[in-house]
């Protein structure tokens, strides 16, 4: 069978698709087994039906799914009660990625996503096809490609050439296990934990409940306060192990005129960026990272993007601030950046400090009406100007010939490089209060993941910003 002929997926699809409805019921299927009387013949005879149909729908969807590739397109027929043909230009496609989640790496099979220019979602999706087929349409996707553009074509070479590797850098374990300490995604865990704690009630026995409810009845503060502290500690352990697992194996190559990531353990993803779809790259430093010295580098790039970086993809997860220009100079020639030049004015202090304090002074005062609260409260006013004194300071720009380099951020610090013609939007605003000071804000609007992508930068200097303004109308 060849690849102009009509294929199924492997068989593996069934059990994914299974796995993703089923997922959608297993609270209430697992309620429904362990509640209400036992025996009673609904009860079961309405769990069955809800683990029946996920089987039969994902076989019949399997059955009917056929993908083949022709000399101009790629095609894709699907659907369980409605059939859908899906009709993809080869000369379209702009972004091609394989993945392989935990399922996927147990029949070593992948799963595939195809993006086209302008689509606001995956046109083509393939959840379980080998490995070696995924690489052969890839493959036949951008030797298409080439031949569209190149104007000398070898008559008679059926085999293609392999790409040659530019520049490519691998991270290392020990890097990955710094940079999931530092990542700071303990907020992220301890919610996971809170959701999980919500559901203890309908989990465990209703006498198993009361005994751990009443134990916790009787914690002292200083209990609490240890408790707090256990769960935090756990959140990080957390945090820190799904880090490496989602970045395990960061490999980043330059081939040609694509950027191609790959990353995960249990779960494999690579994605393949065409250099011509990058429209900026940000760098972002936690405030943990920012005692250290160390960033993450992310591409901002036309099509769906990782949804779990919103949009953007990780360029670089863990790398020493000082050394990116160094490595944007090697894997992206075409993004000129250079260290911040202009601050904001030293009376824009004023007007970050008045906005953080009306909204801290808001809340402490909401705080105080709570009983057993008092006046103490607040003091939390000083962690609004600690806010506010962290925005004054990473506020500021560098602007090039052909590049504006923006920097806001409170306790995480965002430098976003955007070139003048990737930029869709350029405005600047300015408020009463702010016309009385002469300061302005400037919003700046890139085409980007499904919507775009805004960066702002508060309260700089007016004649800064009607600078910008200036550059980007030229």
């Amino acid at each position: 069978m060849t690849m102009f002929e009509p294929k199924r997926q492997h068989p593996a699809y069934i059990l994914t698709v299974f796995l993703e409805q089923i997922k959608n019921v297993l609270i209430p299927l697992i309620i429904l087994l362990i509640s209400g009387g036992k025996g009673s013949m609904f009860q079961y005879l309405f769990a069955g039906v809800l683990i029946v149909f996920p089987v039969a729908s994902a076989i019949i969807k399997w059955y009917r799914f056929t993908y083949y590739i022709t000399e101009e397109e790629f095609r894709i027929r699907s659907g369980l009660f409605v059939i859908e043909n899906t009709f993809i230009q080869k000369e379209r496609i702009q972004s091609f990625s394989i993945n392989a989640g935990f399922i996927q790496q147990l029949f070593n099979v992948v799963s595939v996503r195809i993006e086209t220019a302008g689509g606001k979602k995956a046109e083509g999706i393939l959840n379980a096809i080998p490995k070696e087929v995924a690489l052969s349409l890839k493959n036949e996707v951008l030797s298409s490609k080439k031949k569209k553009v190149d104007s000398v074509v070898a008559e008679g070479n059926s085999v293609q050439a392999e790409s040659f590797v530019d520049i490519s850098l691998t991270i290392e374990t020990r890097k990955l296990f710094l940079a999931g300490i530092t990542s700071f995604e303990v907020g992220l865990a301890f919610a996971v934990l809170a959701s999980l704690f919500s559901q203890i009630e309908d989990l465990l026995p209703h006498s198993i409940y009361v005994a751990i409810y009443n134990q916790i009845q009787s914690f002292t503060y200083m209990m609490f306060f240890i408790a707090f502290l256990g769960s935090l500690l756990l959140s990080l352990i957390f945090s820190t192990i799904r880090y490496i697992l989602k970045f395990a194996n960061f490999t980043v190559q330059r081939r040609e005129n694509r950027i191609i990531i790959t990353r995960g353990l249990l779960e494999k993803n690579e994605f393949t960026v065409s250099l011509k779809r990058i429209q900026g790259v940000v760098i972002k430093e936690g405030i943990i990272r920012q005692l250290f010295g160390y960033s993450t580098v992310y591409v901002e790039a036309v099509g769906m993007g990782d949804k779990q970086e919103q949009g953007r993809h990780v360029l670089h997860p863990f790398i020493k601030t000082k050394d990116v220009q160094l490595f944007l100079k090697n894997f992206l020639p075409t993004i000129n950046y250079e260290d911040i030049a202009n601050r904001a004015p030293k009376r824009a202090r004023k007007t970050y400090y008045s906005r953080m304090l009306i909204i801290f002074l808001l809340i402490a005062s909401g705080i105080v009406l709570l009983p057993f609260v008092h006046f103490w409260a607040y003091a939390i006013v000083l962690i609004g100007l600690l806010i506010a004194e962290l925005g004054f300071r990473n506020a500021g720009y560098t602007l090039l010939d052909r590049t504006v380099i923006v920097q806001s951020g409170y306790f995480s610090r965002t430098t976003a490089i955007l070139p003048k013609e990737r930029i869709q939007v350029l405005i600047g605003e300015q408020s009463f209060l702010q016309r009385r000071v002469k300061l302005k804000t400037i919003y700046i609007t890139i085409l980007s993941s499904q919507y775009g992508h805004t960066y702002q930068v508060r309260h700089l200097d007016e004649k800064d910003v009607n600078r910008m303004i200036g550059w980007f109308s030229k």
